[in-house]
């Protein structure tokens, strides 16, 4: 009796589940799993994407339509898995190109602010590839989750207030977020400092995903470009050519020009690693431009 009465309580909580993805402010994750992307180029990242990359600027300048899938705080085991499900799920149209931004020198590095992404996942625990990928990660168990609807939430579904947007920034309707403010604390004074960048400190989990993306694109015939955004001081001394060696013949590195006066300017930077929205329109542009080079006449 106590088992059923337990299993009866617990289908109460579907509406709590199946409600969620409503309040939340950021639906492209949702989109993915509706089979609802619909363009030529994806672009992927964490907040170097999101805030660097305007996506609608491709189709502005005539060129293919572009939607942008990158997420601030995330890491690349996110953008794999969100690459991943963006090609298996049916209605989804694959792109012809695929855009990552990468974050200089941290992409393959420890980071305190770069990880998967499982508080966008837990709002949308109402589709099956959601839980299912949960599983993989071992934030579920296997059979009990699919059949105890509370083991599928945590404290985030029960906020029933609407997510509220950032100060910092809006989501446009390509899935870009340009910063268009500057941070209080911003120190704009530019480092001329030179870092070196030592493969020996990256991490075996990241490398197996960075991997993996790449053979996404590879067995899906996607093109693959690997960009490297500003940030307010000079590039890190091999980290290109360590990107080079990784894609192992398969995708181009984009680096923007290091020469223009607006990459050390701080008038165009949000904090020393993210540009606002002036200079985000500067850098894309470079990058729309690089990409259309590459395009097959």
């Amino acid at each position: 009796m106590f088992t059923a009465f337990f299993l009866l309580f617990d289908k109460l909580f579907i509406i709590v589940r199946n409600t969620s993805p409503t309040r939340e402010v950021d639906r492209r994750l949702e989109r993915v799993l509706e089979g609802k992307i619909r363009a030529d180029v994806l672009v992927f990242g964490s907040s170097r994407g999101a805030q660097c990359v305007i996506a609608q600027r491709f189709a502005d300048s005539g060129g293919p339509s572009a939607y942008n899938l990158s997420y601030p705080g995330s890491d690349i085991t996110f953008h794999e898995y969100l690459l991943r499900q963006t090609l298996e799920t049916k209605g989804n149209q694959k792109p012809k190109t695929v855009i990552l931004v990468v974050d200089d020198s941290d992409e393959l590095m420890v980071s305190n602010t770069l990880e998967f992404r499982f508080d966008r996942l837990y709002p949308l625990v109402r589709y099956k590839d959601v839980r299912d990928e949960m599983v993989r990660r071992g934030k579920m168990k296997p059979i009990i989750s699919e059949f105890v609807v509370l083991s599928q939430l945590n404290q985030s579904n029960f906020k029933l207030r609407k997510r509220q947007p950032s100060q910092n920034y809006n989501i446009l309707p390509c899935g870009s977020m340009p910063i268009f403010r500057q941070k209080a604390t911003f120190d704009r004074e530019y480092n001329s400092n030179i870092n070196t960048y030592s493969p020996v400190d990256e991490l075996a989990y990241k490398l197996q995903a960075f991997n993996s993306f790449t053979d996404l694109c590879r067995k899906n015939d996607i093109r693959l470009i690997i960009a490297v955004p500003p940030n307010f001081r000079k590039v890190t001394t091999g980290f290109i050519p360590r990107l080079e060696q990784l894609l192992n013949g398969y995708g181009t590195v984009f680096i923007y020009d290091e020469n223009k006066p607006e990459y050390t300017d701080p008038d165009y930077f949000f904090d020393k690693a993210h540009l606002n929205e002036e200079g985000a329109k500067i850098y894309t542009d470079e990058l729309v431009q690089f990409h259309n080079q590459l395009a097959p006449n």
